[in-house]
């Protein structure tokens, strides 16, 4: 009874907001009963109040140390590994009826919520037992991730920087550097990088990360010279990373000498290492080989990295299917209903189309106009996308294909604002316009048309065979499976015209093709074209686009920097025999390749 009487008393003295009577009435209950787990919780949380982040954490460690419920948590343990969530969810919520916010019982819930692709209910959960336990360093760790992936970024961000003021270590350094960079936050990348070197002890392979995180920022900002020390500095600690070769190679002007090309090729032949690590190494080998072999043998170079790179999972049906689902849910008919209440103070700018295909190009000459502010590859729209499966399926109770008919103007009005709020962060000026410069978003047209009616969608178009023989020469982390293999590329590039042309057809006007060939032949007039159905004024030093100073995200950051030139134009004539299996679908599908261009 005195315990309850004493944690009673506590709670009210939290309530008051009155931390240190709190403490001390706390402390008097821990030196009499140690083991009093609640106490120990609300200490954790009154030491945050006041600003003893140490203790706090310490105090909330050693919490889960007397934690009285452990063995229901082993059990909820043992029942995920068997994906038994529905009983897991019942022993958390036993454990929060004996214990109101119990860290692991709450943690069990948000894992539950993740593995059900509901990472709403996860931040939801988490940010309510934050408030009980500030300290407690899993719950914070985990609303970090939560928040990044319901798309809070911001947010994101800001747990990611709580986790390192709580407990500056390697790892929550890392977890920071690796939003910072995932959301193009550069300048606090760079220190948070400095930061992190303090705790990489006798590690290499940490070292070599930090040089080359260091290496892809510097990149990005223009920064080349001091871009590649940090990459070299990257291989001085690890030679057998590697990204950081293929950084190198992904400048496309780096000149490789002999030695370093025998590096790579000692990673592309230890057959031991992992498989993604040798893909990555040949690519940057066949980079190397450019200029330096004849076209037949740096084809087998590139043939020989996206061998390594293709995946035994990937079935070019499936984008197909997707596409084909997309073409039958956005119909002439629903895409007429639009949100009606979306602020117009800011127009966003969808420049899409396939990976290589001079997109960045097209944002470069844009951001260079007064009026324009370029941020990078946004995952806002298909963040936003999700969000409107989510209100579907909680508000009628299906997916948002069968329930697009349902949304009313003032729920897409509720998502067109929630994009441009969330993509807040990429911006920093107060342009008119802002370019959200993410290729696949050509898969989103309709949903764009209709949550944000006054948007515009540039549509840039390669000649085909140029644009797939770029892919197929282009290492990709991630999303681009297709790229691996000449005829998933032409697949690819079938179905995404395909696409391209429903949009046409159904929302006539609403995108604006602009041909990469007739851009660089004649740029003043195509330039002038485009900036007037922007509805801007023509300014000269969009012509002058390599002259600007700004972050650049994509492999094409170093060639855009340069003054425009015809060098991609007809590149894939110089390995005409090697790219039959490319020519051979695009001949059989109608593909207008080998025409003007």
């Amino acid at each position: 009874m005195h315990e309850q009487a004493t944690l009673s008393e506590s709670i009210k003295l939290i309530e008051a907001e009155n931390f240190n009577n709190a403490i001390v009435t706390l402390r008097a209950l821990i030196s009499e009963q140690p083991d009093s787990y609640q106490a120990w919780l609300l200490l954790s949380r009154c030491l945050f109040e006041v600003g003893d982040l140490k203790q706090a954490v310490q105090a909330s460690v050693h919490a889960q140390s007397i934690d009285p419920l452990i063995q229901s948590f082993q059990q909820i343990q043992n029942l995920l590994q068997q994906l038994a969530f529905s009983e897991a969810t019942q022993i958390a919520n036993t454990m929060l009826a004996k214990y109101p916010a119990h860290p692991r019982a709450i943690c069990t819930l948000a894992h539950i919520a993740t593995k059900q692709h509901d990472p709403e209910r996860s931040v939801s959960l988490l940010e309510s037992a934050i408030s009980f336990n500030p300290a407690d360093l899993t719950l914070q760790n985990m609303l970090t991730n939560s928040y990044a992936s319901a798309g809070y970024f911001s947010k994101a961000i800001q747990a990611a920087n709580m986790l390192v003021v709580l407990d500056e270590t390697f790892e929550s350094l890392w977890t920071l550097i690796g939003l910072l960079l995932k959301y193009g936050q550069y300048d606090n990348l760079l220190d948070a990088c400095e930061r992190a070197r303090r705790y990489v002890g006798q590690s290499a392979q940490r070292a070599s990360q930090i040089d080359l995180i260091k290496g892809q920022a510097l990149r990005i900002i223009g920064n080349k010279t001091e871009s590649i020390a940090a990459l070299k500095a990257s291989l001085v600690a690890d030679p057998f990373n590697a990204d950081a070769w293929w950084a190198l190679a992904d400048m496309k002007d780096y000149a490789f000498s002999d030695i370093e090309r025998a590096d790579i090729n000692k990673i592309v032949a230890a057959t031991h290492l992992d498989k993604r690590k040798r893909c990555i190494a040949a690519f940057a080998l066949a980079k190397a080989s450019e200029g330096q072999s004849s076209p037949t043998q740096m084809m087998s170079y590139y043939h020989q990295a996206n061998a390594l790179g293709v995946s035994e999972y990937y079935e070019p049906s499936l984008l197909e299917n997707e596409f084909n689902a997309r073409t039958n849910t956005y119909t002439t008919k629903n895409l007429c209903v639009q949100a009606n209440s979306v602020t117009k103070r800011i127009t966003p700018i969808f420049i899409v189309g396939l990976p290589r295909s001079g997109s960045t190009l097209v944002e470069q000459i844009l951001a260079s106009h007064s009026a324009i502010e370029a941020t990078l590859e946004q995952p806002t729209l298909p963040i936003i996308e999700s969000r409107a499966q989510t209100l579907c399926m909680q508000r009628y109770g299906v997916p948002l294909p069968q329930a697009l008919d349902e949304l009313s103007p003032e729920e897409l009005s509720q998502l067109g604002n929630a994009y441009l709020e969330d993509s807040a962060l990429f911006r920093t000026g107060s342009a008119s316009f802002f370019i959200d410069k993410q290729p696949f978003n050509f898969r989103l047209v309709g949903f764009i048309h209709k949550i944000l009616p006054h948007a515009m969608v540039i549509d840039v178009r390669r000649n085909p065979l140029d644009c797939g023989f770029s892919l197929y020469k282009q290492y990709f982390h991630s999303g681009v499976d297709f790229s691996y293999n000449l005829s998933h590329i032409a697949a690819a590039y079938n179905a995404y015209v395909k696409l391209m042309d429903h949009w046409d057809n159904a929302i006539p006007s609403k995108v604006y093709k602009l041909e990469y060939e007739s851009l660089v032949n004649d740029p003043e007039a195509e330039v002038r074209k485009l900036l007037a159905k922007l509805g801007v004024p023509f300014e000269r030093k969009c012509l002058s686009f390599h002259k600007i100073k700004r972050n650049i995200h994509t492999a094409s950051s170093e060639q855009v920097r340069k003054p425009l030139n015809r060098q991609g134009i007809g590149a894939w004539r110089k390995v005409e025999d090697q790219l039959a299996d490319l020519i051979d679908i695009f001949n059989k599908n109608g593909t207008d390749a080998d025409n003007k261009h």
